[in-house]
């Protein structure tokens, strides 16, 4: 867990647009790869306004502290709780499953949380913590009654290779989210070279938004390791969590729509009736048509830039 210079700048920006308020709770004890000037000048670029902390706390990682070499670049990193307050959050707290890195929380999220934390927290933050938990229905739960209605939840989880148990696309977020009461949703998808991250870390990013659906042919670096950063708010309350169906099928057609067209296929959506038996030979060039115009169209319209 760990939040570089541009992920900071990425949760800046969304916090310009959501006024993330506490009390936060953050899934583990987030490494900020950052001094407390390295965090001002993050809100700058940015232009988002900051306060001054109550006290500096040094960071107290077990991962930057145990290697020599990023423990020689750590020295001025400091506490997560730091990025938080210059937010203009208090009431800033941890939870983990382990003490080794003293959170203000001890408990294991493949559990229930217990009654005195829930609808308690108006941020919850996952900074790449899920992805290590296995019961994932129980998380997502946890995560849901933590938070308090109009609380925002931010993920940031990496694609990374046996990084974790699971690695979660976005509609995973959309999906879960959009049936359990949430909504403002905001994704961004973000290339990050963790080779040398020791020399590399405070390197700027690519990184673009993404919109449910869109075809990202072309638009990443299957070089590079892609991380999700996904936000939403909750808008209500619902007294049992919802198991969402995967929307992409949904919007692919293969599965029955709730709309009134029954028709499932978007060839049998836009090609009048009396065209389809004429046009059917050419199904697969008219699809693979339609995906290339779709692609040249989400590369067109696509948000992308450097944070």
């Amino acid at each position: 867990m760990g939040m570089l210079p541009s992920y900071i700048r990425l949760f800046a920006s969304m916090h310009k647009r959501y006024r993330f308020e506490g009390p936060a709770c953050s899934l583990g004890n987030q490494d900020i790869w950052a001094s407390h000037p390295d965090l001002k000048q993050c809100f700058d670029d940015v232009g988002c306004p900051y306060e001054e902390p109550s006290r500096i706390i040094p960071h107290t990682s077990r991962t930057l502290a145990s290697n020599p070499q990023l423990a020689r670049v750590a020295e001025r990193f400091v506490h997560a709780q730091v990025l938080f307050e210059m937010l203009g959050i208090r009431g800033y707290l941890d939870l983990d499953k382990f003490d080794s890195d003293n959170p203000a929380l001890v408990h294991d999220l493949n559990h229930p949380v217990p009654p005195e934390i829930e609808d308690r927290f108006a941020l919850v933050f996952d900074g790449g913590t899920i992805e290590h938990i296995f019961d994932v229905r129980q998380v997502m739960a946890n995560i849901t009654r933590m938070l308090r209605v109009r609380g925002c939840v931010v993920h940031v989880c990496s694609f990374r290779m046996d990084h974790g148990f699971y690695a979660f696309s976005p509609g995973f977020f959309f999906d879960f989210y959009g049936a359990n009461g949430f909504g403002e949703f905001a994704c961004h998808l973000m290339e990050v070279d963790f080779t040398d991250i020791a020399n590399t870390y405070a390197r700027r990013n690519r990184y673009l938004e993404y919109r449910y659906g869109m075809s990202l042919d072309g638009l990443l670096d299957a070089s590079k390791e892609i991380l999700v950063f996904f936000t939403a708010r909750k808008l209500r309350f619902l007294p049992q969590l919802a198991i969402p169906t995967q929307g992409a099928y949904e919007r692919r057609g293969n599965l029955q729509s709730e709309s009134p067209d029954p028709r499932s296929s978007l060839f049998e959506r836009v090609v009048p009736g009396w065209a389809q038996s004429l046009l059917k030979p050419a199904r697969p060039l008219l699809r693979s048509a339609y995906r290339a115009v779709s692609r040249a169209q989400a590369r067109r319209a696509a948000r992308v830039g450097v944070i």
